[in-house]
């Protein structure tokens, strides 16, 4: 059994379940459901069956901790296909004497090993059922969903952005924003931030501004660098704060990352967005709703973002647009940059910026190989990803992101009501904590 199609199918015979009122769920039916789905012999059905059960449980529960660890499950995992402990940037899985242990001190909350498990032991607790309930009350509360800018070709090769949208639309979205367009605005703030901090004598400065596993890399590892990252707040959390200055609202990410549900909920953060769900649990929302994608009419614009904030989607990406609107603020200051393309290399590099070796004066950090288009929740490769991102890009009104009307008139209208800073605080006790 396939444990990617395993996990699937559990999302899409809960929302099943949600679309015909079914609360509280009848448990029993839904295990008997699912395990006849996805097991055709009985005695795989047994064994599964307190799996699922356990599985539907953690899928269900509203709080509790981001990522759970079955153990028993790891039990059916034979030694030489591991690939969680593989696939941890930090070593935060060992497997000793058959037993396989998660030291979450060190875990960065990247969600690769939640991806990789192919005997689905390792869980990241999903919004996926809460997003039913909101979209079922949509008419009471509007439910905003905004798109990661790796969102492009997710969903199909020939579904286009207009056409996601208008699925989204009709699975009971009030609107569909991109998240491009806070990006292009997080530019604007950072490319001002760089060229202040350079002003006043400071020489380097690190962005993590998309990636919350790159963050949490920095805080856990090398807490000393904290202050060299900026502060602005991702674009995910800017959107977020902005459709909730405007009116009173829900709102639920849609990207390719699993880290996204962390940042969503630490405490700073947790004002701006709802709920969180990735690519694959946004799909099987799509089929338990017989939502038929290639359907959908192009009635629909998908205008909100420039190039520069489309192209977050990938590694250099972030590069580009903050290097093209730092040389529009102040054209003398030469960005001489380095980029982390996943959290080996971010490691490589905050390790020579620890040590003063780095020949560079800004460093962007993508915990995911590729960028965004490699994250945990993507459907589609990343050559893929890459090359939808870039042809969405092209298609962009504007290239910079200091062009963008559209960010700019929300800025001027919402953004006075918005503070786009983190508001992170690391003291010495949370320094020490964090070493």
């Amino acid at each position: 059994m396939n444990k990617h199609l395993f996990t699937e199918r559990i999302l899409i015979h809960v929302a099943k379940a949600m679309r015909h009122g079914e609360k509280p769920f009848n448990k029993e039916r839904l295990i008997d459901e699912i395990t006849s789905d996805c097991f055709p012999d009985a005695e795989d059905r047994k064994l599964w069956r307190p799996i699922v059960a356990q599985r539907i449980d953690l899928l269900l529960a509203e709080e509790g901790a981001l990522f759970y660890h079955m153990q028993d499950v790891c039990r059916t995992c034979e030694d030489d296909r591991r690939r969680c402990s593989h696939v941890c940037p930090v070593d935060a899985i060992k497997h000793v004497d058959g037993t396989t242990t998660i030291d979450w001190d060190r875990c960065i909350e990247c969600g690769l090993c939640v991806d990789a498990c192919i005997a689905g032991a390792i869980v990241a607790r999903s919004d996926f059922a809460r997003v039913a309930y909101l979209l079922m009350k949509s008419d009471e509360q509007p439910v905003y969903a905004i798109l990661a800018p790796a969102f492009v070709g997710q969903f199909g090769d020939d579904i286009t952005p207009t056409q996601l949208k208008g699925a989204l639309l009709q699975l009971g979205f009030t609107g569909v924003y991109e998240v491009a367009m806070a990006a292009d605005m997080i530019t604007s703030k950072e490319a001002e931030e760089l060229v202040e901090r350079f002003q006043k004598g400071e020489n380097f400065m690190i962005t993590s501004c998309c990636c919350p596993a790159f963050m949490r890399l920095v805080e856990k590892t090398k807490p000393a660098l904290v202050e060299l990252v900026s502060h602005s707040v991702s674009p995910m959390i800017a959107l977020g704060r902005l459709l909730k200055a405007r009116e009173d609202c829900q709102v639920v990410f849609i990207g390719p990352c699993v880290a996204k549900k962390a940042e969503a909920q630490r405490p700073e953060l947790k004002d701006a967005v709802d709920c969180v769900l990735t690519f694959k649990e946004a799909s099987a929302l799509f089929e338990a709703a017989v939502v038929e994608l290639a359907a959908i009419g192009q009635e629909t614009e998908m205008e909100d973002a420039s190039h520069d904030g489309r192209i977050y989607a990938r590694t250099e990406g972030v590069t580009t647009a903050i290097t093209r609107g730092v040389n529009r603020i102040d054209p003398s200051i030469a960005v001489k940059a380095v980029h982390g393309d996943g959290i080996k290399e971010c490691m490589t590099l905050l390790k020579l910026v620890e040590q003063g070796k780095l020949a560079a004066n800004f460093m962007e950090g993508m915990g995911c190989v590729g960028g965004c288009v490699g994250g945990p929740g993507t459907i589609i490769s990343i050559d893929k990803g890459r090359k939808y991102a870039n042809e969405f890009a092209e298609s962009a009104v504007s290239e910079a992101a200091l062009d963008n009307k559209k960010a700019e008139a929300w800025l001027l209208e919402y953004g006075p009501k918005v503070d786009f800073t983190t508001g992170r605080k690391v003291g010495t006790e949370q320094v020490e904590r964090l070493r």
